[in-house]
């Protein structure tokens, strides 16, 4: 049935959508004109990224067999290629080589075991936590990591800019931060459930190296063109527009991997990577993605299980007071939402489900409610509403597969047959785009979440992103805090309720679908049994160390 519906999609995309989609939500060069055919060539071209190596470079990394290819995508709006991504935003499979947190964890992303802690101790109100560092652990340069870099980086963490909101929203809790040589001491205003789960995912980073930067622009620094690093590897060679390349650590504690190279190809789309054979995993949740990925036959598919969210954000106020008039009114964001297919659009994503908050449908904790599809009554209200239908509705989205383009064009169809005018835009920088520049109304955009209450904490007043486009709307923060502070399930569901009612009134961001994601992994690598992969953009134990490259 979902291959039906995709060739009626695909038909209907070639006989209504005959125009290129036009502007730019950086309001200037920052995006490019979304046309359907020559997206993907004309990002990569304009951001001097490339997804087939140089003749030179393909040469040279094939003739290393023991060199493992990885790909760190330019596409999705929160990485560029002239520097290594910061492991603050999106734990990727490069950088997890590269920065350590406190603990580990396995692919469910709920144990915590050891990693530069060796363990930790918690009160009988669980608002102390005592953590362990383990001794005599260095930075690649050689200077000692001590307790000292773990309370810089989460006291830093709270006055940047660019950071994921579970961080944000599990140090704000935080009351007093100390240490007694390698004995951190961590207390808490208020019980955080997610706590340790959370300290499995933040990376620590060298206080030396750092702590004369601004945090506001901690991810733009020079740092990130050589970076300090804690893990097993070690940067080798930054190549602007093309590659990094890491070496082993000589100062990893740990037992070194079997693999001594990686090469990291800044591309712009996944697919071609691995069609080049320039990267040996990636992952996918594009129907189009991952068709072309199980047709490589030297591929192995692993379906992962992760709360995969496709959303929008409405672009309503930002902390500096600038207003988004044409959004203030909720009956026109809630009518946009009863005018566009849903169901329908979910054909074009693998193991798509439909969901009306951020609490799937088949959770004990959903409410009911639901956004039905009706054309005319969204042409309706949007008339009763007093909206301007002359104004130029403008959508920006950041992820340039073919799939994502053929939604957005539908949903441009579906707006357009609201009787809306509407201009999309496909940006060359999302994170910037969608919190900063703000030139938009509607954004699309992904999540791979944490876990359920990520969905929610970037409803939190104070989110250093968040708070850029919902205006730093406090009425979400006391429910919030009922979420994670709680000790069981029924005490969950009542916070998820109540959070449900609350986000459908307020209709700041709505969920299209969550999606089935993808691990593709290739044959010439060689994976340890029992290795199970966990959410593409968080970092578990995947017995890396006993990796090979044939």
């Amino acid at each position: 049935m979902k291959k039906t519906i995709k060739k009626l999609l695909a038909l209907g995309l070639c006989l209504v959508m005959s125009v290129g989609l036009l502007a730019g939500c950086s309001g200037g060069n920052g995006g490019n004109t979304t046309e359907k055919e020559g997206s993907n060539e004309k990002a990569s071209t304009e951001s001097g990224s490339s997804d087939t190596a140089s003749s030179d470079d393909t040469q040279q990394s094939s003739a290393d067999s023991g060199t493992l290819k990885l790909a760190v995508t330019t596409g999705d709006g929160s990485t560029t290629d002239d520097k290594i991504p910061t492991p603050w935003y999106n734990r990727i499979f490069s950088t997890n080589l590269m920065f350590r947190s406190l603990f580990t964890t396995d692919s469910t992303l709920t144990e915590v075991n050891p990693d530069l802690a060796e363990g930790y101790e918690v009160s009988s109100d669980a608002l102390t936590y005592t953590i362990t560092l383990k001794e005599g652990l260095k930075w690649s340069d050689g200077e000692a990591l001590t307790a000292d870099d773990v309370i810089f980086s989460i006291n830093t963490a709270l006055k940047t800019a660019t950071i994921n909101s579970i961080y944000t929203a599990a140090f704000s809790k935080i009351s007093e931060l100390t240490a007694d040589g390698n004995v951190i001491t961590v207390k808490l205003t208020t019980p955080y459930s997610d706590i340790m789960k959370v300290l499995t995912q933040f990376a620590i980073l060298p206080k030396h190296s750092l702590e004369n930067v601004d945090p506001l622009k901690l991810d733009s620094d020079v740092f990130w063109q050589n970076p300090v690093t804690s893990g097993m590897y070690a940067l080798d060679e930054l190549k602007v527009g093309n590659y990094f390349t890491l070496k082993l650590n000589e100062f990893y504690e740990g037992t070194a991997p079997k693999i001594t190279k990686v090469i990291n190809y800044f591309v712009s789309d996944y697919i071609t990577a691995a069609q080049a054979g320039n990267t040996d995993y990636m992952y996918a949740n594009a129907a189009d993605q991952v068709e072309l990925m199980k047709v490589l036959d030297n591929y192995k598919s692993h379906e992962v299980g992760v709360l995969f969210y496709k959303y929008f954000i409405f672009n309503m106020k930002g902390v500096d007071g600038k207003e988004n008039e044409a959004m203030q009114n909720v009956a026109v964001r809630k009518a946009i939402m009863k005018a566009i297919d849903r169901v329908s659009l979910s054909a074009l994503y693998p193991n798509a489900t439909v969901l009306n908050s951020g609490v799937p449908n088949n959770y004990e904790a959903y409410n009911g409610f639901e956004y039905t599809f009706d054309a005319e009554e969204a042409k309706k209200e949007i008339i009763e509403s007093g909206y301007d239908v002359s104004r130029k509705i403008k959508i920006c989205y950041y992820n340039n597969d073919q799939t994502s383009i053929d939604l957005i064009n539908m949903i441009v169809y579906y707006l357009e047959q609201a009787g809306l005018t509407v201009e999309a835009t496909l940006s060359n920088d999302g994170t910037t785009d969608l919190f900063t520049t703000r030139d938009y109304d509607i954004g699309f955009k992904g999540k791979a979440a944490f876990s359920l209450n990520e969905w929610y904490t970037e409803y939190i007043s104070s989110d250093a992103l968040f708070a850029n486009i919902f205006g730093g709307d406090t009425a979400f923060d006391s429910l919030i805090d009922e979420l994670t502070s709680a000790t069981d399930q029924n005490a969950t569901n009542e916070a998820l309720k109540k959070l449900q009612e609350l986000e459908q009134e307020k209709a700041y961001k709505v969920p299209l679908f969550t999606v089935g994601t993808y691990v593709f992994t290739n044959s010439r690598v060689t994976i340890p049994d029992g290795v199970t992969f966990c959410n593409p953009l968080y970092s578990c134990d995947i017995n890396f160390t006993n990796w090979e490259v044939k």
